[in-house]
């Protein structure tokens, strides 16, 4: 019996693409505001300066490239990259509603950034990096376009991130035969990780802190916009239409008996990992 053909790299990043692609009209729905918790942490962290340029890696619908750009206005500029393009269409509206003139959007592959070296002060990468067939290759081609001593923070979920809802989901999936793999964004969950791959990637100063951005669902139903406007929405579409319907009604049922007097607690436990770029 002959074995599956394994997806190659480039398969896999136009899977992602694709799942991106279906996802963006909802990506910035209330349920998932801890994309902007994030990218406030992450500029908090690293604190961007005027007249300085930031490159924002897997952009996604602009959250860390936006409010970047307001910070270092009106000298600093911005440049955000994604493989999804509906992603950037959101992105691109986003900056426009805040009325930006000094953010750049560009279709891209993040593991190989087209950039000249040494160009920018800033790299961010929030929630991205897991996704990438190569990971160390990736920060290797991030470090060759930041300055010396530039500075890049990626974010990656911890372990406890998004329990105890993801094992009912995981437990739930298994009923359909759906496996999540310890893959994507279950990679980079511990902090020595963050730091080893850095390490091998040739980035010193490297700090590693796990912060907790997590808040209240009002009941079931904002879990599932979750589900469905995140990457969790590449197992549930796996799902027959039929089985769909049986599952949501009861996997919300079980995720509805975690409610208490303040809404459902969604645990997101994030690793934010900093360092620099040798002088």
């Amino acid at each position: 019996m002959t074995s599956e053909p394994q997806p190659t790299p480039e398969d896999i990043k136009q899977q992602i693409s694709s799942l991106f692609n279906i996802v963006a009209d909802g990506y910035d729905n209330p349920s998932t505001q801890f994309f902007q918790f994030c990218a406030d942490k992450m500029l908090e962290i690293l604190q961007p300066t005027q007249n300085t340029r930031l490159l924002d890696i897997a952009t996604g619908t602009g959250a860390v490239a936006i409010s970047a750009a307001q910070m270092i206005s009106p000298e600093g500029r911005v440049h955000g990259i994604d493989l999804s393009t509906k992603m950037l269409d959101v992105a691109f509206k986003n900056a426009q509603k805040m009325a930006l003139s000094n953010i750049e959007l560009h279709e891209m592959d993040a593991e190989k950034p087209i950039f000249d070296a040494d160009y920018f002060h800033y790299i961010t990468c929030s929630f991205g990096l897991f996704f990438l067939p190569d990971m160390t290759a990736a920060l290797k081609n991030w470090l060759r376009i930041l300055r010396p001593d530039g500075q890049l923070i990626f974010s990656t979920f911890g372990p406890s991130a998004f329990t105890p809802q993801t094992e009912l989901f995981r437990e739930q999936l298994k009923k359909y035969n759906i496996e999540i793999p310890d893959t994507h964004w279950f990679r980079l969950s511990d902090t020595k990780e963050c730091k080893q791959i850095l390490n091998d990637a040739g980035y010193a100063d490297i700090s590693v802190h796990t912060k907790q951005l997590g808040y209240h669902l009002l009941n079931a139903e904002d879990w599932w916009q979750l589900l469905w406007n995140t990457g969790y929405r590449g197992f549930l579409n796996q799902l027959s239409a039929s089985d769909l319907v049986k599952f949501k009604k009861n996997h919300l049922a079980e995720v509805q008996e975690l409610a208490a007097e303040d809404g459902i607690w969604l645990n997101v436990e994030a690793i934010f990992s900093k360092a620099f770029k040798p002088s």
